[in-house]
């Protein structure tokens, strides 16, 4: 760290614009800033202060050192912060945001092994199934199905997970003619919805084409938790999410329809994410949060086919 300890003077020295000024910022004597400058000289083979007059001035050599030295320092007060946060406990209010049936589905089952392992982390959970804005909203963190281009978030791939088409066993049997998707406009459908949209599903055909179905429900709901007891009980076909359903398609109690086409509600997302604000160093709450989902979900595969 002797180098830094140099940048550190150098920097000091400039800013407050004398040597004694500096020497009283860093607790050392005018001399000994004068040799710890005059050792980085010799060191860089360039004069980076003129000291021949009563004011410093600084060189055109020392002006362009000046500026990566600044930056340098900046980095390494960045790391000394995330080196120290590692060693913390985490701790304090954790805002979590999710998708309902995410949430519910994927992440309630684990919240107990989390608070066992990180006692001071107390958890806010908030589920809808409308977009948030992180900052306004003041949230840590959002558990969400599809991902961003937003360089202003750090998106972090949880676990891989389609839309997929389900039904209950006695709805397949009573349905025998269910072999296609464009079978579906003309079977009872449970859609999701929101606001006043028209709800469509889309689909890729045998030729890799992307298709649209307009799909009108014997019911409609904004929660995919209510599609999923409604499609259980035998209501019609819903379109929910793999991980939310996986453990009905693995026990039978829903059965999974033309698994040979992919479909989408809006967009083919083939995940789930954690979302986050960048910063320059990550609260370590938000890192034991995030870390730990992803250790979870890690060796969890949804073999739903």
């Amino acid at each position: 760290m002797k180098a830094l300890d140099s940048l550190r003077v150098f920097v000091a020295t400039l800013r407050k614009g004398s040597l004694s000024a500096a020497g009283r910022a860093l607790g050392l004597s005018p001399a000994t800033i004068s040799r710890r400058i005059s050792s980085l000289e010799e060191e860089l083979g360039v004069q980076l202060v003129d000291r021949t007059s009563r004011n410093l001035k600084v060189t055109e050599a020392g002006k362009a050192f000046l500026e990566h030295a600044e930056t340098v320092l900046e980095a390494m007060a960045a790391a000394e912060t995330a080196a120290r946060n590692t060693r913390q406990r985490p701790e304090g209010r954790l805002r979590v945001h999710s998708r309902t049936q995410i949430g519910l589905r994927v992440v309630a089952p684990l919240l107990p092994r989390f608070s066992q392992k990180f006692p001071d982390i107390h958890l806010e959970f908030e589920l809808s199934e409308h977009p948030v804005n992180l900052v306004e909203q003041d949230f840590d963190v959002d558990i969400r199905t599809g991902s961003s281009n937003d360089s202003t978030f750090i998106i972090k791939r949880l676990l891989s997970s389609d839309e997929v088409l389900v039904a209950s066993p006695a709805f397949v049997k009573a349905h025998p003619r269910l072999k296609h998707p464009s079978d579906l406009p003309h079977v009872p459908c449970l859609a999701y919805r929101r606001d006043q949209e028209v709800t469509t599903w889309q689909y890729i055909d045998e030729d890799g084409e992307q298709r649209e179905l307009a799909i009108h429900g014997v019911l409609s709901a904004n929660s995919g938790e209510l599609l999923r007891i409604a499609t259980l009980g035998g209501m019609g076909v819903a379109l929910l999410s793999e991980a939310a359903v996986y453990g009905h398609i693995r026990d039978g109690t829903l059965v999974r329809l033309m698994p040979q086409h992919r479909f989408a509600v809006r967009a083919y997302s083939n995940g789930i994410y954690a979302v986050f604000r960048r910063t320059s160093t990550l609260p370590t709450k938000v890192r034991a949060f995030v870390d730990f989902l992803a250790d979870e979900l890690k060796g969890v595969k949804l073999e739903t086919g």
